[in-house]
């Protein structure tokens, strides 16, 4: 079991390493947009399509890495006053929630994908980059959430909570 729980956190951690490049790259072709339009009178015609696009997958891929961080905003006004069994009922509950949405999410965004590929639909735009590539990181972020969240549950219950930050920023 240990091993299945390092496995899906390898594949987590590695998409959000991934996510931050994609972010960077983002913020190099944003740049490199303002100084062909501003500077060179030159824009392009892909920076503004490809950074929305790795703005995405970004997005959706970190979502397991920061759900095994605990990374995602928290309220800790009432899980804070809680003792160990509360806190980890708590978690339970919040771990279990993520979970059935992620694989809602995931069956549902399978479909729209699948149905943007098999119609052949894109973008229109100038690179008329098929829908489904934008698409079909829906269910694969859900996925990884999804596992992720599952080791996270059988953690939870057999380790209890874990400890909550004091402070903001801490993890």
């Amino acid at each position: 079991m240990q091993g299945l729980f390092r496995l899906v956190d390898r594949i987590a951690n590695f998409l959000g390493q991934l996510a931050a490049w994609l972010f960077f790259a983002t913020g190099a072709m944003i740049t490199y947009e303002v100084l062909a339009r501003y500077l060179f009178n030159a824009p392009t015609i892909w920076a503004a399509e490809l950074s929305q696009l790795f703005l995405l997958w970004g997005t959706f891929i970190a979502m397991g890495t920061l759900l095994r961080q605990r990374a995602h905003i928290r309220i800790t006004l009432l899980t804070g006053r809680l003792g160990a069994r509360g806190r980890q009922a708590s978690e339970l509950f919040a771990l279990l929630f993520i979970a059935v949405f992620s694989a809602v999410a995931c069956w549902y965004g399978w479909g729209i994908a699948y149905d943007s590929l098999e119609r052949g639909r894109s973008t229109g735009t100038m690179l008329n980059i098929p829908n489904w590539w934008s698409e079909m990181v829906i269910p694969l972020g859900f996925l990884v959430l999804l596992l992720q969240c599952l080791v996270e549950l059988l953690r939870v219950w057999r380790d209890g909570a874990p400890a909550q930050a004091e402070h903001h920023g801490e993890h």
